[in-house]
């Protein structure tokens, strides 16, 4: 969204991001993604979406174009951490799926993604979690580098035209609702309020805005 400002209004006057968000896109770190150059291009070119699953709290990589060159990456979680308060808001991402969707009309509507969601082979063993049970980023070192030439031997998953589980990827209103509920109840949600709201009253009356404002109980990410 860096260079639509129209969309990003929207999305603002409609409560898909917080109305505390920075006025412009290009300003809001939780409008960032970093990806490689590869990637990037392929992201920007509506190759492939990301979308994230409430039920797991996790954000998917969907090779939606069936490219053959991310087959290896499809249905697998990338490095998003949902719990921390620069994350993507993930009701953004649902702009970038439409939008993939259009460019591939003739993909399945309703695709397939395996049963169990794992993560990308570089994550799972370069070292980029420091506890593979608790899904906890290892912020203290770099991912292993053997973990690039293990991820060469890997062999690729199923397209996303064939049949790779019982877990399907729909895009209706309930689905984008969820999405949206679960947008709102991450950290990144509070901290971009937190961020862009004013605080020169008194305490008290900073108080009673949080309350009011941002509220006081945390939801589960």
């Amino acid at each position: 969204m860096r260079s639509e400002p129209e969309v990003w209004t929207a999305l603002s006057d409609r409560h898909w991001i917080p109305e505390q968000a920075k006025t412009h896109p290009e300003h809001e770190p939780r409008n960032g993604l970093l990806m490689c150059k590869n990637h990037h291009h392929r992201f920007d070119s509506y190759s492939f979406f990301i979308r994230f699953l409430p039920d797991l709290k996790k954000f998917v990589f969907i090779n939606f174009s069936g490219a053959f060159v991310d087959e290896t990456f499809h249905g697998k979680v990338v490095a998003l951490d949902p719990r921390h308060h620069y994350a993507p808001f993930p009701s953004l991402f649902i702009i970038q799926e439409m939008r993939v969707r259009g460019f591939h009309p003739f993909q399945p509507v309703v695709p397939s993604l395996p049963d169990d969601i794992v993560w990308q082979d570089w994550i799972s063993s370069g070292g980029v979690l420091s506890n593979t049970d608790t899904d906890y980023f290892n912020r203290d070192r770099r991912p292993n580098d053997q973990s690039v030439q293990r991820r060469e031997q890997i062999q690729p998953m199923s397209t996303i035209s064939g049949h790779t589980g019982g877990r399907t990827l729909a895009l209706d209103a309930d689905v984008i609702s969820e999405i949206l509920a679960a947008t709102r109840a991450m950290p990144s949600w509070k901290a971009c309020q937190m961020e862009g709201t004013s605080w020169t009253g008194t305490a008290e009356e900073n108080i009673q805005k949080y309350i009011s404002d941002i509220g006081v109980q945390d939801s589960a990410v």
